[in-house]
């Protein structure tokens, strides 16, 4: 479930903010149903629920950045998902300055911590995998790496308007306790239909993907936000390794603007 959570992380861009602040704001909520394409049938596998929280990290005001994950109840006497992220992000510049992972599936589990240092340009990770020993390790801070959380929403604050077709935004992720040098790819406007809101101006765009165990490498993935002043992600898909994955927005509150506005 952690990488069907990461379907929706890698919804990234660039991290340039607008002069009219951030496209979101405290108590947005936006909950997607995650699907899966296997054998001819797409079966819904999961939820998952990204929120914004006003809070505090030593001492100073941020953003509390929330990712929560879980399959349907009549998939967890198979694989069982309850999967949490978080991210504390500076309310000015969206840097992270805490980045926490809480992976609880089918009887595997791991937590991990990432302390940003910006004074020494470090990251400290604290990683805990089921009963092995605290693994304790520092890595170097490269300008503008975010984690995959805090990117989403550093994501919504691109102006779309001003890309070209087939342009590369370079973007910068952390995950893993490594760091990533990757780009997105602006594909356009199109409409998509919703199955509850009907047509939707959007742009489109395609993230190059980190090789991993679900998905391959390379654009294999189409992202399409709201092109409006939310820039709110509304529909994912991509190929993976066994089949196909999408993603649709079900439900949001809370929304900065009217949604279409």
């Amino acid at each position: 479930m952690r990488h069907l959570i990461l379907a929706i992380l890698l919804v990234v861009s660039s991290l340039t903010a607008r002069s009219q602040g951030h496209p979101f704001q405290a108590g947005e909520s936006l909950t997607y149903g995650i699907y899966y394409y296997l054998m001819g049938v797409w079966v819904g596998a999961g939820d998952v629920t990204f929120s914004v929280h006003d809070d505090t990290f030593m001492g100073k005001d941020c953003y509390r950045f929330k990712g929560f994950g879980k399959t349907y109840p009549r998939y967890d006497w198979f694989f069982k998902v309850r999967d949490t992220y978080e991210s504390y992000a500076s309310k000015e510049d969206l840097r992270p300055y805490r980045f926490k992972r809480d992976v609880n599936e089918g009887g595997f589990y791991f937590i991990e911590n990432n302390i940003y240092n910006y004074r020494d340009s470090v990251i400290y990770g604290i990683l805990k995998v089921k009963e092995d020993p605290v693994q304790f390790d520092t890595f170097n801070i490269k300008p503008s790496s975010q984690d995959v959380l805090s990117l989403v929403y550093a994501a919504r604050n691109i102006d779309f308007n001003s890309k070209k077709i087939g342009e590369k935004i370079p973007i910068r992720m952390v995950i893993d306790r490594e760091i990533f040098d990757l780009y997105i790819r602006y594909l356009g406007v199109e409409t998509y239909d919703h199955s509850e809101l009907g047509d939707v101006e959007c742009h489109v765009f395609a993230p190059l993907l980190v090789e991993g165990t679900i998905f391959r490498a390379g654009e294999r993935m189409k992202v399409w936000v709201t092109k409006d002043r939310n820039l709110v992600p509304i529909y994912v898909e991509s190929q993976i390794r066994v089949g196909s994955i999408r993603s649709e927005l079900k439900t949001y509150e809370g929304l900065k603007y009217p949604l279409g506005s």
